[in-house]
């Protein structure tokens, strides 16, 4: 079977994932606007800063008093830098991190900035010390808690900025959803039940006609019924599973008036789980496939199986007998992603499909 065993959510626009320690948050803010932001917040504190400072020192000249608002700007902007090579820069430290519980990784990443913070105020204090440019008689001590303080107050500003990140991030994936939702939607109804299926059905239909009329009536009223299910229900999100069932019988009533003993379909489920909501066709389109890419005969039939896994899992598979000339329909795999956007939007869970030499399996998520 040619089926691609990788997950197909793999083609779907990727976009980080949220919940798993601040390095992996969404990165929605370029370099060049957080460094406008940080600036900007940093500049703020320095204007706030200053009136204090300078009522330390009289008669304060206009370069003390630049120094003195240029400190506490270069304090923020040292821990904002800092924490953008934490989140937003690759290396070991950031893979550390990523593998820490989300809480941990941000007291982690606190403690390091106030290092880093504390680190640069010491060497700020012994150089200032040295060029005789010191505008504060503070004591190292002071000065290393007054760190502590700046680096909490920076900190909850960071945290407020991949708070606003994050409501972006949501912003965009719900749009992203949206535009998923309404391309699955237009590709159930360009995907199932291809012309082919109908070209095919009405070939066999002609041949009932004359020679098995009463078998000919059956099969126009089980394929009504197949479109008749089509129309109602192909744009919905979602249906239980009972009805899904009802509707894959009659498509295989279709199929098996074609090839027979060829095609053999095996239900076993717990009558617990028939009103769990599935995406409407996803059972006739993992039909649809094993048919296309599997050669189909009396002597090697193929036997689709639909079974449970619990706790919450619907299995469907089939033995592999590989055609050795291509289908009609050419097979591009959209039918099967787009069941895998339609399985994300109705369950927020992944379509896993498995392939060995002999079977073919799909594991469709069914969550009470």
């Amino acid at each position: 079977m040619s089926l691609p065993t990788a997950p197909f959510a793999a083609r779907l626009p990727r976009l980080p994932k949220l919940g798993a320690g601040p390095a992996r948050h969404a990165v929605l803010f370029p370099r060049r606007t957080y460094l406008l932001i940080t600036l900007g917040i940093s500049i703020a504190f320095g204007l706030l800063i200053l009136p204090a400072s300078t009522l330390q020192r009289p008669h304060t000249t206009a370069a003390e008093a630049l120094l003195l608002f240029i400190n506490p700007v270069l304090v923020f902007q040292v821990q904002f830098e800092f924490n953008y090579l934490l989140r937003y820069r690759r290396h070991p430290v950031q893979r550390w991190l990523r593998r820490q519980p989300a809480r941990l990784a941000y007291l982690l990443r606190l403690a390091l900035t106030a290092v880093v913070v504390s680190l640069y105020n010491a060497g700020r204090y012994y150089l200032d010390a040295r060029l005789n440019l010191r505008l504060n008689d503070n004591p190292l001590d002071a000065i290393l808690a007054w760190s502590q303080v700046a680096t909490v107050v920076g900190f909850s500003f960071q945290l407020a900025l991949e708070l606003v990140e994050n409501s972006r991030y949501l912003t965009i994936e719900n749009e992203m959803l949206k535009r998923e939702q309404l391309q699955a939607r237009y590709e159930s109804l360009k995907q199932q039940l291809s012309p082919h299926f109908l070209f095919n059905s009405l070939s066999t239909l002609g041949e009932l006609i004359y020679d098995e009329p009463d078998a000919a009536a059956l099969f126009v009223e089980e394929m009504a019924h197949v479109y008749r299910y089509l129309l109602r229900h192909g744009e919905q999100a979602a249906v239980p599973l009972r009805d899904e069932l009802l509707f894959l019988r009659s498509y295989v009533y279709l199929l098996r008036m074609r090839f027979g003993e060829g095609i053999q379909l095996e239900i076993d489920l717990p009558d617990g789980i028939r009103d769990r909501p599935v995406p409407p066709l996803a059972l006739q389109l993992l039909l649809e496939n094993a048919v296309k890419h599997n050669a189909v005969s009396h002597r090697q039939p193929l036997v689709v199986r639909i079974d449970f896994v619990a706790p919450a899992t619907l299995r469907v598979r089939n033995n592999c007998y590989p055609r050795l000339t291509p289908a009609p329909e050419t097979s591009s795999g959209v039918g099967l992603s787009n069941l895998t956007n339609r399985v994300r939007l109705l369950h927020q869970q992944r379509l896993l499909v498995e392939q060995t030499d002999g079977e073919f399996r799909v594991y469709l998520p069914l969550p009470a």
